[in-house]
């Protein structure tokens, strides 16, 4: 099975980087650069298995995008990893008080990117 990962982040350098990171392990990898893009791309592909969320996107957050995904019952369950540079303190913490499945702070700690996703889908 090939699981599909939507990353969601407005940062061209942190979207290639994202990819690279991914690339080893036979992922469908779809992305989008802002939040309405990526609640389209997401309503349009329902067998979405994990979704990479920055925070700080431009028109709606990241926050905004995950509240609409959980107020949908047709995309209520895709597991969501915050990928944010806002790690101030208690940022983590209200995330994922949120719902948020997971927290990977910017600088990406691949290894740790790689922990939080094997939780979800089996990589490689």
């Amino acid at each position: 099975m090939q699981y599909k990962v939507i990353i969601v982040e407005d940062n061209s350098i942190n979207m290639d980087l994202l990819k690279a990171l991914l690339e080893p392990f036979n992922l469908n990898i779809t992305t989008a650069f802002d939040g309405y893009e990526a609640l389209k791309i997401i309503g349009e592909n329902l067998d979405i298995s994990l979704i990479l969320l920055d925070i700080g996107l431009p028109g709606i957050d990241g926050i905004e995008v995950f509240k609409r995904l959980k107020e949908s019952d047709a995309t209520r369950n895709i597991p969501v990893i915050a990928v944010t540079a806002h790690a101030m303190t208690g940022n983590k913490e209200h995330l994922l008080s949120l719902g948020f499945n997971g927290f990977v702070e910017k600088p990406i700690n691949k290894n740790l990117l790689y922990e939080k996703m094997k939780e979800y889908i089996k990589l490689g």
